[in-house]
């Protein structure tokens, strides 16, 4: 990797969405400069029309390095998430509506994260395992025989769609697509795309509503016909005694039709062009599938980081490096940085399936907001990978189509080809 693009951090704004509509190699690059020349950096206040601009003041700090991001995601007493989670500011009332118990502290973050652990008990996480595969395989069956097609389109849009729909048992039809079609416009705010001559905030707003309206019908149906689902588990779930609302309830739909749908989309895609970009790595993985699989999902991870950032909020002044922090700035974490660091990763510009060991932070720097969805995220990549490189082993896909973003990395487009399976 060279550095010639990005010579100085003074270079770098974080904050213009004309950096995150780079390609992601310069986008590397900036983070290189930054973790070399100043790794605690100060960033103005991004650009967003997500708030007014008389409200839209507040610049945030970057923590650049893997071990500060570790540092401050295990001391959520100095870093807030009761504040927002994203670098770009909501109004108050459409964080809780949004996000869930993301946007928390303890206590009540530990008991709505308790209850959520309940619905997750090791009995219903084999259910959702089993899903995950057969939806996998059903998937590849339908698209291997014609041997062209936009893999997003295809496979990423539509695998976590129905992993989704019998996560939560949808009903097949309008509530089914009304509902996957608001979780993957949720956060393509920053693109003017996927806007389509929309606000962000009326595109994020009007995603948030349709999928409340979705939860406001299936909640009362769940208490009165329990069914073999999340969202029943998540209604019958309790912590301490204690149950979560309806409106926890519609916050956390929201928060799981994001996760489910976004994040493990853009990972899947991120697989496939990563693996047609180095075909020595995919050819090694053709070799030995079911013993390399997990290091290769790992590798996938680390180098797609699908998630780019957390933010979180200083509670008290905290001093991080020589940088002096003041209580209620903002901080951001930035997994996609701490993902290359030099510090931690031998080789970090270098897509290697087999390395070992991989201490990355796809899912968060640990501490309480770590991933409660990581083990799953991890089943269905396994899953859906070993499907495609068992049955369309060539598959090539090396010019995708990026999406314009700061909060996830996304790709909204990845044609490929590949030789027809035979049926």
């Amino acid at each position: 990797m060279s550095t010639a693009i990005a010579t100085t951090h003074k270079d770098i704004d974080l904050s213009a969405r004309s950096f995150w509509a780079k390609p992601p190699e310069e986008r590397d690059e900036a983070f290189a400069v930054l973790r070399r020349e100043n790794p605690v950096s100060w960033s103005r206040p991004a650009e967003s029309d997500l708030l007014p601009p008389e409200l839209n003041t507040k610049g945030f700090w970057s923590l650049t390095k893997q071990a500060d991001i570790r540092m401050a995601s295990r001391h959520p007493e100095v870093f807030s998430s009761a504040q927002g989670i994203t670098m770009e500011d909501f109004a108050p009332e459409m964080i809780e509506v949004a996000q869930s118990f993301i946007a928390m502290d303890a206590p009540r973050h530990t008991q709505l994260r308790g209850i959520t652990m309940d619905a997750f008990k090791p009995k219903n996480m084999r259910r959702l395992e089993g899903w995950i595969q057969g939806h996998a395989r059903d998937l590849i069956s339908e698209m291997s025989h014609l041997g062209e097609g936009d893999f997003v389109d295809l496979v990423s849009v539509k695998l976590p769609g129905r992993i989704f729909g019998s996560f939560f048992g949808l009903p097949a039809g309008d509530i089914h697509e009304k509902t996957i079609d608001a979780a993957q416009r949720l956060l393509g705010w920053p693109d003017p795309e996927v806007c389509a001559g929309r606000s962000g905030l009326e595109l994020f707003g009007g995603a948030v509503m349709e999928l409340h309206e979705v939860a406001s019908q299936l909640i009362p149906e769940r208490r009165a016909n329990p069914g073999d689902d999340l969202l029943t588990w998540m209604v019958q779930a309790e912590f301490d005694g204690k149950k979560m609302t309806d409106d926890e309830l519609r916050a956390f739909f929201v928060l799981l039709a994001v996760a489910a749908n976004d994040t493990t989309r853009h990972a899947s895609a991120h697989a496939i062009y990563a693996l047609s970009k180095y075909p020595e790595q995919r050819d090694l993985l053709v070799a030995d599938v079911p013993g390399r699989i997990g290091t290769a999902v790992e590798e996938v991870l680390r180098w797609a980081s699908p998630l780019l950032h957390m933010r979180r909020t200083a509670t008290q002044d905290f001093v991080i490096g020589d940088k002096e922090i003041k209580a209620g700035d903002k901080v951001v974490l930035w997994y996609i940085s701490g993902n290359r660091d030099e510090d931690v990763f031998d080789e970090p510009f270098t897509f290697d399936i087999l390395r070992n060991p991989n201490p990355h932070i796809a899912f968060g720097g640990g501490g309480p907001h770590f991933c409660l969805g990581a083990a799953l995220a991890r089943t269905m990549l396994k899953s859906l990978l070993t499907e495609v490189y068992t049955r369309i082993p060539d598959i090539s896909a090396p010019e995708p189509g990026f999406l314009v973003a700061n909060f996830i990395n996304g790709i909204k487009s990845l044609p490929a080809t590949w030789t027809p399976e035979r049926v």
